[in-house]
């Protein structure tokens, strides 16, 4: 049943995500084969600079509009699926709450990877071209003494960070959306509420423990080099990773509380 669960977020998701997605893909491959593939390396004007600049500041935007879609996409299935009308035919399926609640966590989860994989895709689709390559070859030694690493080891674990960081967007999200049903007459107002106030409470936190492991970016961070700079970036992916994981169980279990004792849900 779980399954069958899954499957059935899954598909009433499914339309309009490809389609999204779809055309983010369509517009990374045009412009790779109208503007990428014809720009000239060897010859670095100011135009080309800011054309290379508006290109990537407008793919930024769209990057952001698709990962705030995703997020609004999962949150309103879990909404709707559990609180709205539909909540109520939900109920009456013989699935056991956490069931529910898991369901609703994995199908979250595929999304919210899938959308980062296809603007993964995407990223590479406009940078793998022959005369970008050849144009990063030229610096490749440069920067990679500055990270320590490649860049595509850098964004090997820049991209495997992001991919288990979504599991944690996506218990926040749930947690945001229980929060909101404590206020009957509000709920979406609410759950917007108690999203960002646990956003900015998550920062503080962040910042508190950079700061006492000796990590909060500052002068000294500009100008590591090498090893030293290897060493400062797994540090703090793995403060990061400890905080997103004793945060995410919370808020489950938090979660978990509130739609079991407060609200009569599982």
């Amino acid at each position: 049943m779980l399954g069958k669960l899954i499957k059935y977020d899954l598909k009433s998701a499914a339309k309009i995500f490809v389609l999204l997605h779809a055309m983010y893909l369509f517009i990374c491959i045009a412009a790779r084969l109208f503007y990428m593939n014809r720009l000239d390396f060897k010859d670095v004007t100011e135009p080309l600079v800011l054309s290379l600049i508006l290109l990537f500041s407008l793919l930024t935007l769209l990057i952001s509009a698709l990962m705030i879609f995703t997020e609004m996409q999962v949150a309103f299935r879990f909404y709707r699926s559990l609180f709205s009308r539909e909540g109520y035919l939900s109920w009456t399926l013989p699935v056991s709450g956490p069931q529910h609640l898991w369901a609703k966590i994995i199908s979250g989860y595929i999304l919210m990877a899938a959308d980062l994989i296809i603007i993964a895709a995407g990223i590479l689709l406009l940078v793998t071209g022959n005369n970008v390559t050849t144009a990063y070859s030229m610096i490749a030694d440069d920067l990679t003494n500055e990270l320590g690493f490649s860049l595509g080891t850098f964004a090997l674990i820049l991209f495997i960070t992001c991919l288990v960081s979504a599991v944690c967007s996506v218990v926040m999200i749930y947690f945001s959306v229980v929060i909101g049903q404590l206020f009957p007459s509000h709920r979406v107002l609410g759950a917007i509420a108690a999203y960002f106030i646990t956003s900015t409470v998550i920062q503080i936190i962040s910042v508190i423990l950079m700061v006492v492991f000796g990590c909060f970016p500052g002068y000294d961070t500009y100008t590591l080099q090498g090893s030293a700079m290897t060493d400062y970036f797994l540090k703090l992916i793995a403060i990061s990773s400890v905080l997103m994981l004793v945060i995410t169980i919370a808020q489950y279990i938090a979660a978990h509380y509130i739609m079991k004792k407060k609200i009569n849900l599982l």
